[in-house]
């Protein structure tokens, strides 16, 4: 999930800390929370719409496979981390940033908040 709008003025989504140019836009890291995309905030997301789409049966079946398509693509990358766990943040259209870090507890924490949410609804569910 991006931390600002694409349309926004400001937004720049390819995070470096070491540039020190004269765009003071990103220099010394300025745009971190200006459109580099944090893992953590998919947690949350995920969590919502499971959350709304309790109640609505023929709503939650299809809310239900969104989230574990959307996984199926957090666990290709954890498999393919050498930490096996998710980076803090990835630049523009999940490209990996070299200046994240390349696991973060966040981002796994919130990611576990959602698979144990999904467990005790399909649980309830059958």
């Amino acid at each position: 999930m991006k931390t600002l709008d694409p349309d926004d003025w400001a937004y720049d989504g390819n995070y470096d800390n070491a540039y020190d140019g004269h765009d003071g836009k990103k220099a010394k890291g300025f745009n971190y929370h200006q459109g580099p995309e944090w893992l953590w905030l998919m947690g949350y997301f995920l969590r919502a719409k499971l959350h709304f789409a309790k109640d609505k049966p023929d709503l939650l079946d299809k809310t239900v496979q969104f989230i574990q398509q959307t996984l199926s693509a957090h666990q290709v990358e954890m498999e393919k981390s050498p930490w096996r766990g998710l980076p803090e943040l990835t630049n523009k259209d999940g490209v990996k940033c070299t200046d994240s870090c390349p696991t973060q507890a966040w981002s796994m924490g919130c990611i576990l908040d959602v698979l144990y949410d999904l467990d005790k609804v399909i649980t309830e569910k059958t």
